[in-house]
C-alpha cells in the first residue's frame, strides 16, 4: 500500500498566491477560512471556462474587477441543502402531482449558470449562478430565438431566464449577498429575487439543545424595493443574558402571516410589454393556474429546518 503526503493548507494557499491566471480549489477547505482566494490575475474568459468545465461543485465562487477569484461559501453542508430543498418543495407547489417533467410549466434548477448583466470594458460577461433559479418551461415558453441577451434573455444553456431567484448565504458576507441579489435585478425578466441569509450561531441553545440563531429574509421585487423578516430563534444583533427572558423575533410558529412570504405564480410566465420580443415568441400561462395564485413560504419551516441541522 502507498502512503501519498498531501499537500497542506498552508502549500495550497501558496500556490494561490504565486501562480497567477490559475485557479486552484485546496482538497480541503474549513469554512471558517470562507472567503478564500482561489485565484489571481484571472480574466474573465478563463474564470468562465472555469465554472463551466472545471468548478468543483457544491461552492459558490465570486470573480472581482481585480481578477480575484474566491470561494464566498459552501452549498453542500446540512443547512443550505435542506433550506434549499425546502425552498425547492415550495416553488414545485403548482407543477402538479403525476405530470412528466416535459409538460410541467415550471422548471426549478440549481446551479443553472446565466449571463452577468453587466459588460466588462473588454465586452465580456462572467457566468453567474444561484442556488435556485425558477423558470417557465417551454411548453409555455418558447426558448429564446436571439442569443443573450436577447431579447428575451436565455441561461447558458438557451433556454428561458429564470424569473425567479433563490439566494442563500450562510458564510458569504451580507455585502456580497446583497450585491449579488441586486445583480440580478438589473435583467428586467427577473421579478423576484428571494434571499435568506444564515447568521453566526450562538453558543446558547435552546430547550431542545439547538443553537439560538438569527436569520433574515429578503425579498426583491423588480422596480419595486425590497421586504424583510427577521426570522430566525433570536433577532439578528441580540444580546443573550444569564437570567433574562430569550429575546424574540416573534416567529414562533407556522402560519404566521407577519412571517409568510408570497409570488405570485404568473410572474414565471411574464413577458415585458414594452420589449417587443422576436415573431412567434408567445408566453402563455398555464389555463390551470388561478390568476392569483401564489408560492407560498412559511418562514418558521425555513428556520427550523435550519435549527435542526445545524
Amino acid at each position: 500500500m502507498f502512503h501519498v503526503n498531501r499537500p497542506g493548507p498552508f502549500l495550497e494557499r501558496l500556490k494561490t498566491s504565486i501562480i497567477p491566471n490559475r485557479i486552484h480549489v485546496p482538497s480541503q477547505i474549513d469554512e471558517e477560512s470562507l472567503p478564500l482566494r482561489i485565484g489571481t490575475n484571472v480574466s474573465i474568459k478563463k474564470f468562465n471556462k472555469f465554472l463551466e468545465y472545471k468548478a468543483p461543485r457544491g461552492y459558490k465562487y465570486q470573480h472581482d474587477d481585480n481578477g480575484n477569484v474566491f470561494i464566498v461559501d459552501m452549498s453542500i453542508n446540512t443547512e443550505h441543502v435542506r433550506v434549499a430543498f425546502t425552498l425547492g418543495i415550495c416553488f414545485n407547489a403548482f407543477n402538479g402531482p403525476g405530470i412528466p417533467a416535459p409538460n410541467r410549466p415550471i422548471v426549478i434548477s440549481t446551479d443553472t449558470l446565466h449571463p452577468s448583466p453587466v459588460v466588462s470594458i473588454l465586452r465580456r460577461r462572467r457566468k453567474m449562478a444561484s442556488d435556485l433559479a425558477i423558470a417557465p418551461n417551454e411548453p409555455y415558453v418558447p426558448k429564446p430565438t436571439v442569443p443573450y441577451p436577447g431579447p428575451p434573455p436565455s441561461d447558458n444553456n438557451g433556454n428561458s431566464h429564470a424569473r425567479i431567484i433563490v439566494e442563500l448565504g450562510n458564510h458569504q458576507s451580507v455585502r456580497d449577498w446583497i450585491a449579488k441579489c441586486q445583480l440580478w435585478l438589473q435583467v428586467v425578466y427577473v421579478r423576484y429575487v428571494f434571499a435568506i441569509k444564515l447568521h453566526k450561531p450562538n453558543n446558547a441553545r435552546d430547550a431542545q439543545g439547538r443553537k439560538y440563531r438569527a436569520m433574515t429574509a429578503r425579498l426583491w421585487t423588480q422596480g419595486a424595493g425590497y421586504q424583510e423578516w427577521d426570522f430566525g430563534s433570536i433577532p439578528r444583533g441580540a444580546r443573550i443574558q444569564r437570567n433574562r427572558p430569550i429575546p424574540t423575533t416573534g416567529c414562533i410558529g407556522p402560519g404566521l402571516p407577519a412571517f409568510v412570504v408570497n409570488i405570485p405564480v404568473n410572474e414565471i410566465f411574464f413577458n415585458p410589454p414594452t420589449i417587443p420580443p422576436p415573431a412567434g415568441y408567445i408566453p402563455i400561462a398555464p389555463v390551470g393556474i388561478n390568476p392569483g395564485a401564489n408560492f407560498t413560504i412559511d418562514l418558521y419551516y425555513i428556520q427550523q429546518e435550519v435549527l435542526m441541522s445545524q
